[in-house]
């Protein structure tokens, strides 16, 4: 999808085609959690159900919100108040996982998280990422950003955009991505946590706290220097051919491939639903079920540096 976006009653308009996105298929969470803490955890699903699905019934309602609970391992705290500044409450990896689950109450087909696990612990981390896989498992596509996920969690995720001073630095498998940084010149350390690695090559901050180093007396640069290949270049160096790199890799031709793929799949699906009747639609769209949940089960970490 390129160009603008146009909201057009409650959807959003493709330039390059005439297809419509209805809201209800795409659910943004924020960096934070904003909830009445007067409310219990089942409280606020209900209230959120009633908002986004106002023509179920009550009994749809009540089974929609505990399948929620039961999908992200919220049961447990399902009377619990949430809390505020003078009430105690849930925890914050339970306050996260509660904003998720109103997010998906609508069932929609693509999932957006900003900072998913910044202020959580390693435990928590870990449960809403496998949480938010889980989602990813019944067909639909989460796409979230992440700040220096641990390995385990960072193993979690199926695909990586590494994206520095606007350009893309890396867009494929997570697996894949330290044996791109090493053939670029740039292998990750023993001991290094990979994602610290990435950020370390394309965070410009790391400049300003070298040249403080540099400054100190105690530190002794050549050693370091010597411990770290990074410490002999910028990081706009370092970026600038992790970009060139990429450009030419068998990871941006692959993800060509897909983006053009998946245009395809829309064209198709538009022009479809355009020219056949009634009768004729539904047997597209039994078909696409049938695509769908491969394309789109997939969990995405961004790791952004803007």
């Amino acid at each position: 999808m390129a160009g603008k976006i146009l909201l057009l009653r409650g959807s959003e308009k493709m330039t390059r085609s005439s297809s419509l996105i209805s809201c209800r298929d795409v659910s943004y969470v924020t960096q934070e959690d904003v909830f009445l803490g007067t409310l219990t955890v089942k409280e606020t699903l209900y209230f959120g159900a009633r908002l986004r699905l106002p023509e179920l019934a009550k009994t749809e309602l009540h089974e929609l919100v505990d399948e929620t609970m039961a999908k992200m391992g919220l049961e447990e705290c399902a009377d619990s108040t949430i809390g505020n500044w003078h009430l105690r409450g849930i925890s914050s990896g339970e306050r996260r996982r509660l904003s998720i689950a109103v997010a998906i109450l609508a069932q929609p087909q693509v999932l957006c998280l900003d900072e998913a696990t910044t202020g959580l612990d390693s435990a928590a981390s870990s449960f809403v990422v496998q949480a938010l896989r889980n989602v990813a498992r019944d067909g639909k596509i989460v796409v979230c950003s992440v700040h220096q996920p641990t390995d385990d969690v960072f193993r979690l995720f199926d695909d990586l955009l590494l994206i520095s001073a606007g350009e893309v630095v890396y867009f494929g498998e997570s697996h894949g991505a330290v044996k791109f940084f090493a053939d670029s010149g740039f292998p990750c350390p023993i001991r290094r946590n990979p994602p610290d690695h990435f950020l370390r090559c394309i965070a410009p901050e790391f400049d300003q706290v070298l040249a403080a180093l540099k400054q100190t007396q105690r530190l002794n640069f050549t050693e370091l220097s010597a411990a770290d290949g990074l410490l002999n270049g910028t990081t706009a160096e370092t970026r600038a051919t992790l970009v060139k790199k990429y450009k030419s890799s068998i990871f941006a031709d692959t993800a060509r491939k897909r983006i053009q793929e998946l245009e395809l799949l829309l064209t198709e699906k538009h022009d479809d639903n355009s020219s056949q009747s009634s009768s004729e639609v539904v047997a597209v769209k039994k078909r696409e079920t049938m695509v769908e949940p491969i394309l789109h089960t997939n969990t995405s970490l961004q790791l952004a540096h803007v």
